[in-house]
C-alpha cells in the first residue's frame, strides 16, 4: 500500500467544477510524464479530496508510484524526466516556478510500500531532511545519520556502504527514516 500525507493547515475550501469534489486538495490536470523518450503517463486528470482515503490501484508498472512521486515533485531529481501539465495543491501550482520545493515537501510527505529512495548515496538519502532544513554542518549530519541508522536497525547492516547508492540496498525503514528526519525538523 503506497500512503501519501499532507500536513494539517488551514485552507480555504476548492471545490471542482469538473468532478463536483467539494473540499479539494489536489487538482491534476492532462499531466503527462516522460522519462526521456519513454512515456510513463499520460493526460491524467483528477482530482483529490481532503481528508478521504484515496486509493491508486492498478497492475505493477502502470504508473501509480509515478503519479505519486508528482505530488511532491520528487521525480524533480530525475535527471531525463519531463513532465507537462498541472497539479494544484489548494488552487496552486505545484510546479510554479516561485514554488519552494522543501516547503511543498514539508507538507506533502509519503511513504511507499516499496522503498522509494532518493537516487543518492544512503547517507545523502537519510540526511535529506536535514538538508532541507539548512543543516549542512558534517558532524551533526554524522550524529543524525548514525542516530536514524540505529534506530531503524540497519546500521550494522550498512555503516561500511554509506557512500553506496540507496537503490542498491533500499529498505523502507531507510525511507520512514528520512519522514522521520523532515518531521523532527519541522
Amino acid at each position: 500500500m503506497t500512503s501519501m500525507t499532507t500536513a494539517p493547515r488551514p485552507v480555504a475550501s476548492h471545490a471542482s467544477p469538473t468532478t463536483g469534489i467539494k473540499d479539494v486538495a489536489f487538482q491534476v490536470r492532462d499531466l503527462s510524464l516522460h522519462y526521456g523518450k519513454d512515456q510513463a503517463l499520460k493526460s491524467i486528470s483528477l482530482d483529490i479530496p481532503r481528508h478521504q482515503v484515496t486509493a491508486f490501484i492498478g497492475p505493477s508498472g502502470c504508473g501509480k508510484s509515478t503519479l505519486l512521486r508528482c505530488f511532491n515533485r520528487m521525480n524533480d531529481l530525475v535527471d531525463i524526466c519531463r513532465i507537462e501539465g498541472k497539479i494544484l495543491l489548494d488552487g496552486e501550482d505545484i510546479y510554479d516556478r516561485g514554488i519552494d520545493v522543501a516547503e511543498l515537501r514539508r507538507k506533502v510527505g509519503m511513504v511507499f510500500q516499496k522503498p522509494n529512495p532518493f537516487p543518492k548515496s544512503i547517507y545523502e538519502n537519510v540526511a535529506y531532511g536535514l538538508r532541507l532544513q539548512g543543516v549542512n554542518n558534517k558532524a551533526v549530519l554524522d550524529e543524525v545519520v548514525e542516530r536514524s541508522l540505529r534506530g531503524a536497525a540497519l546500521w550494522d547492516e550498512v555503516k561500511d556502504r554509506l557512500n553506496d547508492n540507496a537503490f542498491g540496498c533500499a529498505r523502507q525503514s531507510l525511507v520512514i527514516r528520512e519522514t522521520e528526519e523532515v518531521e523532527r525538523m519541522s
